[in-house]
């Protein structure tokens, strides 16, 4: 009897351990409507904001680490903050850029691009496309993978 009891006390055990590991990887940032690609590890270059097509010059790219931040660079400045999962998805920010000028267009795609950055809610990956989407399922950002 006692090893029954040992045995269901050890299954118990695992299965906490296998939760408490998915668990982390939802906070990491694999777990952020990503399915197809990685979304760590990855480096995402921006070929549209919104409807704006973005041109691959402009080295528009974001990167999300495992340890839940992100980092990258907004055409002009770079940039780098926090990803923290909540009830509803995600939430990016507050993020905290150099402080260059440009001339425009670029900061005005800049500003386009990190005001949609801070809006996305959910991250959706297939393949090499990553899309980012606000809370109410509008395309915010269209990503193609670099690495």
């Amino acid at each position: 009897m006692k090893g029954v009891i040992g045995f269901l006390f050890f299954l118990l055990f695992m299965a906490g351990l296998f939760l408490v590991f998915l668990q982390g990887k939802s906070i990491t940032g694999t777990g952020l409507s990503a399915g197809g690609a990685e979304l760590t590890a990855v480096r995402w270059q921006a070929t549209y904001v919104g409807a704006e097509p973005i041109a691959e010059d402009a080295e528009i790219w974001v990167q999300f680490e495992v340890d839940g931040s992100i980092r990258g660079n907004a055409g002009c400045n770079s940039f780098s903050g926090s990803l923290e999962k909540t009830e509803s998805g995600i939430r990016v920010g507050p993020l905290g850029a150099t402080r260059m000028a440009c001339p425009d267009p670029a900061m005005n795609r800049e500003t386009a691009f990190l005001g949609a950055l801070q809006q996305a809610t959910v991250f959706e990956v297939a393949g090499q496309r990553m899309t980012s989407l606000d809370s109410e399922g509008n395309l915010l950002v269209e990503f193609t993978a670099l690495d």
